[in-house]
């Protein structure tokens, strides 16, 4: 038995359905790999879709480490702004960090505060940090002399780019399969008018 041909195009566009409502997340690691490369001085630094630069008044830059970024809580520096270069919505997992006192604080007002001389730690972020758009990193506390600054290193920046919302699968499934029915049907009747003229 062969099946007709508008049942056919249903079963296709049921495929079809199922394949674009399947939309899945995003880790995204940032690794600062090669950013010595850039001098010690970068103005901004961009990986895996993420922009990173200073907000600082008083010229502005990035410290670059050896595959790592550092800051420092003097003029010129802090904070450190990190979003993604289209602008959209991300989740701020977790990070490497060792150094001095860090704010880092979300878009969408939430903070995480570090506080002392941290050695190198693997942070998680609470759920709060879930959905900004952008991350600032704050060093605002001077150091000890005689450099009066404080200096932190962080890498391994993990992200979640959450899946674009589409369409219910049963929504799209059922506009698929009503159009091809109505297909059907309407060549059903014109193959019937033309059987009897």
């Amino acid at each position: 038995m062969t099946l007709p041909s508008w049942t056919k195009h249903c079963i296709a566009a049921a495929c079809c359905a199922f394949g674009m409502a399947t939309a899945s997340a995003a880790t995204i690691t940032l690794t600062f790999d090669n950013i010595a490369a850039q001098g010690l001085y970068p103005e901004s630094w961009t990986e895996s879709g993420y922009l990173i630069t200073s907000l600082a008044a008083n010229g502005p830059h990035l410290h670059s480490g050896d595959d790592s970024l550092w800051l420092h809580s003097n003029v010129g520096s802090s904070p450190y702004h990190i979003q993604r270069t289209d602008g959209g919505a991300f989740d701020f997992l977790g990070f490497d960090y060792s150094g001095g006192d860090s704010i880092f604080v979300g878009s969408n007002g939430a903070t995480f505060t570090i506080l002392g001389d941290q050695p190198l730690a693997s942070f998680t972020m609470s759920a709060a940090f879930q959905n900004v758009t952008w991350i600032n990193w704050y060093m605002n506390t001077p150091g000890d002399p005689p450099f009066f600054e404080q200096w932190g290193e962080i890498d391994n920046i993990v992200t979640n780019v959450p899946a674009v919302p589409e369409p219910a699968p049963a929504a799209l499934l059922g506009l698929g399969l009503a159009g091809l029915l109505l297909h059907g049907r309407r060549t059903q009747r014109v193959l019937a008018t033309s059987r009897f003229s």
